[in-house]
């Protein structure tokens, strides 16, 4: 495997010592200079020197080094030596109290021949430092296929047993959600006890404002938006990641961002530049990597991609922990919880609800460059709070095929309202070929 490193600096790029770094004789160092101009990053860098005193950088390079390094040995044995990553490092990010919900846009697709042109920020929210992860396209593809092999994207029940035969979902009925103007989605937990059902107990609550699903024992798929504000140019900070959460309570233990010895947080490159091509939207999945191994008590769902026949032709489901009564960033208060507008349900903050109905997908947008389209509308009800929530269906167990991140209507008082001819109006990021290659990477992170 080839790793090469590279810094933000405005001075002659010098390799460091092989004392200082390390450094295995399979890795080949240098350092490439990135400025802000060249990054074309959201905000101004707040270190834009300093890589010999600022010894948390180094860490997080060697940390970020030793723990890809060893994620694609334990994948690909003698060929991880064939693969090449490339990181950057970009400079210091800034720290926001909680999980944010943030509004984005959408505008065409672009597309780009540059095998290296995308890539993963990667960020430390303990140093704060960032970093830029880029592997190409085909040994993604490579990365993807050998963790398919090795069945990480299968899912897992309790210390990594096989999946669980239960399937609560079973009892839905066929329906469109949302199809009639009507929310129909009901709180599928007891109240403060707990949501001890497979696979609902590996959907997790993120800080009280977003939603994520464990993949692995300690890997979070869940929206950018909901650990990076591109309107406040800050990242999340202080949040619980709680599975099976029901009010102040879960079976499976919660892991505080940041805390322990190794958290990360990874971000598509665009989410975090100032004007991606195609518009942000299309990049607005996340995953974390966090302190603690709860997946080893609630267990993990598997995450697959599926082309738009197959997703059209699939039973779909939605399950997540709207907020109750919010606000968006504005001060307009949201009328799309399980409560509103005019329902006899109460909404009950801290909870899991879900629409006792299937719901469908549809009307797929935003091309990557293989071709996939990254966005795709769906029909299951979801409001503030569910941003990150999993769009899955069931195929040898429950598999993640996106995440849910708008509303394209009927969110305030003040937007477009929904209709009976809304039969699909809400957003997902689809999991692409190349978003699931990227997840099965870090999900190789300390299994």
């Amino acid at each position: 495997m080839n790793l090469r490193f590279g810094t933000q600096r405005h001075s002659p790029a010098r390799p460091c010592s092989a004392a200082q770094w390390h450094w295995s004789a399979l890795l080949l160092f240098s350092l490439s200079g990135l400025s802000h101009a060249q990054s074309g990053l959201i905000g101004q860098p707040l270190l834009t020197t300093g890589f010999e005193t600022d010894a948390s950088i180094g860490a997080d390079a060697e940390e970020l080094r030793n723990s890809s390094l060893e994620a694609l040995v334990n994948l690909l044995g003698a060929d991880a030596d064939d693969i090449e990553v490339v990181i950057t490092y970009i400079g210091k990010g800034s720290l926001d109290t909680g999980v944010g919900i943030q509004p984005v846009d959408s505008q065409p697709p672009a597309s780009t021949s540059n095998p290296f042109a995308q890539g993963f920020i990667a960020f430390n929210p303990a140093t704060r430092n960032e970093f830029r992860i880029q592997i190409a396209r085909a040994d993604l593809q490579v990365i993807g296929d050998a963790g398919a092999r090795a069945l990480l994207d299968a899912g897992a029940g309790r210390l990594g047993q096989p999946v669980p035969p239960d399937n609560p979902d079973a009892t839905t009925i066929q329906s469109k959600s949302w199809s009639n103007n009507i929310d129909n989605r009901v709180r599928l937990s007891t109240v403060g006890v707990g949501t001890s059902q497979w696979p609902w107990r590996t959907i997790a609550q993120l800080g009280g404002g977003c939603t994520g699903t464990l993949v692995g024992p300690r890997h979070v798929v869940t929206a950018a938006h909901c650990i990076y504000s591109r309107t406040r140019n800050r990242w999340s900070s202080g949040f619980n990641v709680v599975p099976g959460q029901s009010g102040g309570v879960s079976l499976y233990g919660t892991s505080l961002m940041p805390s322990g010895s190794f958290a990360w947080y990874f971000t598509p490159w665009q989410w975090r530049v100032e004007e991606p091509a195609g518009g942000a939207r299309q990049y607005d999945i996340g995953i974390l990597v966090i302190p603690d191994r709860l997946g080893d008590a609630s267990g993990w769902m598997g995450y697959t991609s599926i082309n738009d026949a197959s997703m059209a032709n699939s039973a779909i489901y939605n399950r997540g922990f709207p907020s109750c009564n919010a606000f968006t960033v504005t001060g307009l208060a949201r009328i799309d919880d399980p409560g509103d507008p005019g329902s006899n349900v109460v909404c009950i903050a801290n909870h899991l609800y879900g629409d006792p109905a299937t719901c469908s997908t549809g009307e797929s947008s935003n091309l990557d460059s293989q071709g996939w389209p990254r966005l795709i509308n769906h029909s299951c009800d979801a409001s503030a709070g569910q941003s990150g929530s999993p769009i899955y269906r069931y195929s040898n167990g429950p598999r993640v095929v996106g995440v849910h991140v708008a509303s394209s209507c009927g969110s305030t008082a003040s937007a477009t309202p929904c209709t009976t001819q809304s039969a699909r109006p809400l957003t997902a990021v689809r999991l692409t070929p190349e978003y699931r290659d990227w997840v099965t990477y870090f999900r190789s992170w300390k299994p």
